[in-house]
């Protein structure tokens, strides 16, 4: 359930709060313009929702034309990345100028064209697509659609379970070991902390439910994924991604 780390996707035009960066004869920009001069009634209701599989905050604003950060900050959440299915949530009314920005960290777009140590392949999952996988695994949705070119023939369709090929820098290594998920863990916080990718610890846990990780239970780390020291550059050229120990 990979979204629950992206959360760089518009939330629908009414809640982006970005009107003034619209066209200027957008329909998009004259329901922003409408909204917040009153031609149109904000929906003022407090209303509850209940997390489905695939939910972030993101496509929950979208669906209720709110500011994600305003639902983050009406439940008193702690982390935007981290929200459990099943869990209730407070919707709260409607505003003219919708928070999606306050929570959440700053956003990149990824220039690298390739991870470093591996694993060279995903197993898709429900809600899965390739610029998702773009944003977890940090490199060029070119790069993606270029290392797939001969599988993935529509880079808009892919189907659960099938396996997706990341490209691997050469030269590079990942430490691999059992990790213990400690309170609050959350994929994307172990990514930066243990200089990996989210993408890179998905693909080595397909079968771990990211939005329900539970303190105690054991996942497979890659870290400090980085160049190989003392390569030449035709060693370099000449090799590929590896592990510098086994997972268990």
């Amino acid at each position: 359930m990979l979204l629950k780390y992206v959360f760089a996707a518009a939330v629908g035009l009414l809640a982006s709060g970005e009107a003034a960066t619209l066209p200027p004869n957008s329909e998009a920009r004259l329901a922003a313009r409408q909204l917040c001069n009153g031609t149109i009634a904000l929906d003022t209701s407090t209303q509850q929702y209940v997390i489905q599989s695939g939910d972030t905050l993101t496509t929950i604003a979208g669906q209720f034309n709110r500011g994600a950060c305003d639902i983050f900050q009406a439940n008193n959440l702690t982390n935007p990345n981290l929200i459990i299915t099943g869990d209730t949530l407070v919707i709260p009314p409607q505003t003219c100028f919708p928070d999606n920005t306050t929570c959440l960290g700053p956003q990149t777009t990824p220039t690298a064209t390739c991870i470093p140590g591996g694993p060279g392949f995903y197993i898709v999952q429900s809600g899965d697509s390739l610029s998702a996988l773009s944003a977890l695994f940090n490199i060029t949705l070119d790069s993606i659609i270029q290392a797939n070119s001969q599988n993935i023939p529509n880079p808009d369709l892919i189907e659960i379970g099938q396996v997706v090929n990341i490209p691997v820098c050469p030269g590079t290594q990942c430490n691999i070991s059992p990790y213990t998920i400690q309170p609050g863990d959350v994929f994307v916080d172990l990514a930066e902390k243990y200089l990996t990718s989210a993408g890179q610890i998905l693909a080595l846990n397909p079968g771990v439910a990211v939005d329900s990780l539970q303190p105690g239970q054991v996942i497979t780390l890659p870290s400090y994924c980085a160049s190989i020291p003392g390569l030449s550059s035709a060693e370099e050229e000449n090799a590929g991604g590896n592990w510098t120990a086994p997972a268990y």
